[in-house]
């Protein structure tokens, strides 16, 4: 018995409800395989980073800031840390000004009318920080920049 003849009679033996479950996993799996195919042939560009950072020495003081006070833990920050229970950071920079973000860590419930969670139950309290912390905190946000095409690119600040 040859190859075919085995795949008739598997195929045959199956039913219908099977078959239509098969065939779309097929289908499935010859989409996936293409779609990876032109992704890695640079032929559609699904790849290309959209988030950036604007890194500087003052953005990376900032950064290790944000580290140390496990703002991970909530945010999702260059890609790193939790998704769903704070809003994630990447290209906030690009959604928000410098002056917003500085106030937001200043006051926090007055930035979001009262709408925070950075009170010291589950977020820092800002009030706690320095001065100095905080705007290096604020130009480590600002440098956060999302290309058109990401999900974190948003409307322009006004």
């Amino acid at each position: 018995m040859g190859w075919g003849e085995r795949a008739r009679r598997f195929w045959s033996g199956l039913k219908q409800g099977e078959r239509v479950l098969f065939f779309m996993v097929g289908v499935l799996l010859v989409f996936g395989f293409v779609f990876w195919l032109l992704a890695i042939t640079d032929t559609i560009d699904v790849l290309r980073v959209r988030d950036v950072y604007e890194g500087s020495p003052e953005a990376d003081k900032g950064l290790d800031l944000v580290r140390d006070h496990g703002c991970r833990n909530c945010h999702n920050v260059l890609n790193i840390g939790e998704w769903g229970l704070g809003p994630s950071l990447d290209g906030v920079g690009t959604r928000r000004t410098y002056q917003w973000l500085r106030a937001y860590l200043e006051d926090p419930a007055r930035q979001m009318n009262g709408k925070t969670l950075h009170n010291g139950t589950y977020g820092p309290d800002f009030s706690e920080f320095s001065e100095r912390e905080k705007d290096l905190i604020a130009t480590f946000l600002f440098a956060q920049k999302s290309m058109p095409g990401s999900a974190n690119y948003g409307a322009p600040p006004q």
